[in-house]
């Protein structure tokens, strides 16, 4: 039997040199060893300067400043194909001159690929609901799935093995089962698929409403049937493993994943901006910020995939 191969074509890696940046960098390698291209972008962010030479009391020339943030972004790509070539990796190079955000994504159309691979520094609180975070901006505005990781401790060599999906109600966690289903093609990976019960809402509308406990069993028997009508939807096996779990979804999803020895998360997302997501939260984001292995975040509708390459 053959090895299975990478289902992904080509994957983009925006790289910044941060611990989060060389975790991404070692799982985009292992994918490349495994036949995916790969391509290394750096992103110059020139705005910042351009402005404050723009608005100090006596304007001055940004150049000298522009071309030391060029020779920092030479720096980083050299750095990432030092890393590359000690794994025997020849990685495509690109240096963008944009925002972060925009920069991602535009390297992402430019190099025609399917997957963003990125580290995450996993902020929480205030800084991260007010600061914003790469990583997060990505997640809500890619059109391609983003492979996110945050720590080098839990990189598999083969991280698609095993995929924990979570799914629920919606059409993000229908796009993160046509993922899945695609992994299962292109790569053999086992799926199980995932579907949490908020027992923490539960309970307090039960009180409020005066409900029995009786309703949680009747939440696994919905959750349940949702979740096979799903596998249908997306031509999985009806004998493909399900698992309902409880409890604040975003933790009992991560819980469910190291029980199971999942290489890899599957969830989708909504793409939530603004106030939206700021009151409303995010499980794909909760997931994203806490997971030792790596969450494959699929947003919003299914992704048009690459024609099936044959071995």
């Amino acid at each position: 039997m053959p090895t299975p191969h990478t289902p992904f074509t080509h994957a983009l890696v925006p790289y910044d040199g941060s611990e989060p940046a060389r975790a991404a960098l070692m799982l985009a390698i292992a994918l490349a060893k495994r036949g995916a291209a790969l391509t290394v972008a750096t992103i110059v962010d020139e705005a910042t300067v351009i402005a404050q030479s723009a608005s100090a009391t006596t304007a001055y020339d940004p150049t000298p400043l522009m071309d030391v943030l060029d020779d920092q972004g030479l720096a980083l790509l050299d750095d990432a194909v030092a890393q590359c070539r000690t794994a025997k990796v020849v990685p495509g190079l690109d240096m963008v001159h944009d925002t972060p955000v925009d920069g991602i994504l535009s390297a992402v159309v430019k190099h025609a690929c399917d997957l963003v691979i990125m580290g995450t520094h996993a902020r929480t609180g205030i800084a991260r609901t007010f600061l914003g975070s790469t990583t997060e901006g990505v997640l809500r505005a890619s059109q391609v799935p983003v492979l996110t990781m945050r720590t080098v401790d839990r990189i598999d060599t083969a991280p698609f093995t095993m995929a924990l999906v979570a799914v629920d109600d919606s059409e993000p966690a229908d796009a993160a089962l046509a993922v899945a289903a695609m992994l299962a093609r292109r790569s053999e990976t086992q799926i199980v698929a995932c579907h949490a019960i908020d027992t923490d809402r539960l309970y307090q509308n039960a009180a409020a409403y005066g409900l029995a406990p009786e309703l949680i069993a009747e939440m696994r028997v919905k959750g349940t049937a949702l979740v096979q009508r799903a596998l249908a939807h997306a031509s999985l096996a009806s004998d493909t493993p399900v698992a309902i779990i409880e409890g604040d979804p975003a933790i009992a999803v991560i819980v469910a994943a190291a029980e199971r020895h999942a290489t890899v998360i599957v969830v989708g997302t909504h793409g939530r901006r603004g106030l939206s997501r700021f009151f409303l939260g995010s499980v794909a984001e909760g997931i994203v910020r806490t997971s030792d292995i790596p969450v494959l975040v699929v947003r919003g509708k299914i992704p048009a995939f690459p024609k099936e390459r044959r071995c």
